[in-house]
């Protein structure tokens, strides 16, 4: 073989071995920068786990309350029933 096709040969390899890093290393400033934006939006998006149980214990407490005052109402009207003849 002549020096001049295998240096060809050389070029073509470590054109196309080039390309490809670059496309890699293009995505990989790319899932840096997604991954910055996430950073930024998590503590505005989506809630901590803590905050989302103390929430929850709030929520099941006014329900606990409003039921209780459904099942005071109902039970004064089953009493009020009961001593209708």
């Amino acid at each position: 073989m002549d020096q001049t096709f295998l240096n060809w040969i050389f070029a073509a390899a470590g054109a196309g071995a080039g390309w490809i890093l670059k496309i890699v290393w293009d995505a990989i400033c790319e899932l840096k920068k997604d991954l910055r934006q996430i950073e930024r939006d998590l503590p505005v998006v989506y809630t901590r786990k803590d905050d989302f149980k103390e929430e929850v214990r709030e929520l099941k407490e006014d329900m606990k309350i409003g039921f209780n005052k459904i099942e005071a109402t109902l039970n004064a009207l089953f009493k009020r029933l009961d001593r209708t003849p």
